[in-house]
C-alpha cells in the first residue's frame, strides 16, 4: 500500500511547521528582550563604577550624629594632662631663643649687656610687661599663647642672669 502525500497534505504540514517555527521565533524573541532589561552594557558598568569610586573618595571623613539617627555611638574618652610650669630656662629655650640667640627683627640678644642695660634701667615690671604683652614685633608670650606669666617672667628672668 503506497501512501502518496496530495499537495493538500503537503500544504497543511508545511503550515503547521511554519506556524511553529514563527510562534518559536516570537517566544525566543520574548525571552530574550526580557533577559537583556536586566544586564548593562559594558559603558554603563564602567560610569556606575566611576562614580562609586568617586563618591567613595569625596565621602566625609566624619558623620553627623544626629538624635534621629543614632548610628555612632559617642564615647567622650577625657584625657587628664597635668600642666607642667617650664622653668626660666626650658621656656628660654622653647621660645624665645630663636630670636634673642641670634637678634632677628631687632631683638635684644642674650650675653650681650651693652643692648640690654637701656631696658634693665626702665625695671624688671616693665620687662616682664613687654615680655607678657609683646612690643614692637615681638609677639605676646613670644608667640605662645599657652604660656603662662609666671613661665614668661622666669624666662625673663633667665635672660636677665645671662647678661
Amino acid at each position: 500500500m503506497e501512501h502518496k502525500v496530495t499537495d493538500a497534505e503537503f500544504y497543511r504540514i508545511f503550515a503547521i511547521i511554519t506556524i511553529i517555527i514563527v510562534a518559536l521565533s516570537i517566544f525566543i524573541a520574548i525571552l530574550s528582550n526580557v533577559f537583556a532589561g536586566y544586564s548593562t552594557s559594558a559603558d554603563d558598568n564602567y560610569k556606575a563604577e566611576l562614580q562609586e569610586l568617586t563618591h567613595q573618595r569625596t565621602e566625609p571623613i566624619g558623620k553627623i550624629n544626629l538624635a534621629s539617627n543614632p548610628v555612632i555611638k559617642q564615647e567622650i574618652q577625657i584625657a587628664k594632662v597635668e600642666k607642667m610650669s617650664l622653668s626660666g630656662e626650658e621656656a628660654y629655650n622653647s621660645v624665645c631663643m630663636s630670636c634673642h640667640t641670634s637678634g632677628a627683627a631687632g631683638a635684644p640678644m642674650i650675653g650681650n649687656s651693652s643692648q640690654w642695660t637701656d631696658r634693665m634701667a626702665k625695671g624688671k615690671e616693665t620687662l616682664y610687661s613687654n615680655a607678657i604683652n609683646g612690643i614692637g614685633i615681638m609677639p605676646a608670650k613670644g608667640g605662645v599663647a599657652t604660656l603662662s606669666d609666671d613661665e614668661v617672667k622666669a624666662a625673663v628672668d633667665y635672660i636677665l642672669s645671662k647678661n
